[in-house]
């Protein structure tokens, strides 16, 4: 894999807030389901992949983000199975997940822990708070908003959403489901630590 940061085209984040995972919500492109959408967005001019993911998730959902470096990545070329990579130690944070290829540049995923409560920007319609037992039912099976709210899950919605609307799991959110039953352990850690102010000394 030739990888490099100059290469990057978009980064997101895998925001934890209280032992919840932050992710967008809203209306897929034909309106027919509601798309659920990792934070981030595309890298500005000389912004490195950190800054992207802090603005990003800044600007979406309000929340002043610290990522944190992994112990290991997991590399995703187009649609080939994820291969469990280690990076070269002296990178300031290693993402968890990169995709893509170096002629059609790479997006990256970073874990991080949020420092405050997320709330939706002028840039997001609505957000959900998933924890590891909503990211597996929304990757699992079909359910609309209306009956995730009523499992008790936990959304904060700018706009009049439809709540009859099946949530479409993005690619993102379904990596994430690998990673909660492949790297439980490493995740668990870092779901306790964005509850106890922001400890990183697992890492």
């Amino acid at each position: 894999m030739e990888y490099s940061f100059e290469n990057v085209r978009t980064s997101g984040a895998y925001g934890i807030f209280n032992g919840f995972f932050v992710f967008q919500v809203g209306p897929t492109e034909n309106g027919d389901k509601l798309g659920v959408v990792r934070l981030g967005g595309h890298s500005e001019e000389d912004e490195s992949p950190l800054d992207t993911v802090i603005r990003e998730v800044l600007e979406e959902a309000g929340i002043k983000v610290n990522p944190i470096n992994s112990p290991f990545t997991y590399y995703l070329e187009c649609h080939n199975q994820a291969n469990k990579i280690f990076m070269n130690e002296s990178e300031v944070v290693n993402p968890i997940l990169i995709k893509g290829n170096k002629e059609e540049l790479f997006s990256v995923m970073y874990i991080a822990l949020a420092g405050n409560e997320p709330h939706p920007s002028s840039e997001s319609k609505g957000l959900l708070l998933l924890s590891p037992k909503d990211v597996e039912l929304i990757c699992s099976r079909k359910i609309t908003l209306n009956e995730f709210l009523k499992q008790n899950g936990y959304a904060k919605l700018k706009d009049n959403f439809n709540k009859d609307l099946v949530l479409e799991p993005f690619p993102q959110l379904i990596f994430l489901s690998n990673l909660l039953k492949q790297e439980s352990n490493y995740i668990e850690k870092a779901i306790k630590s964005s509850t106890v102010g922001n400890d990183q000394s697992f890492i």
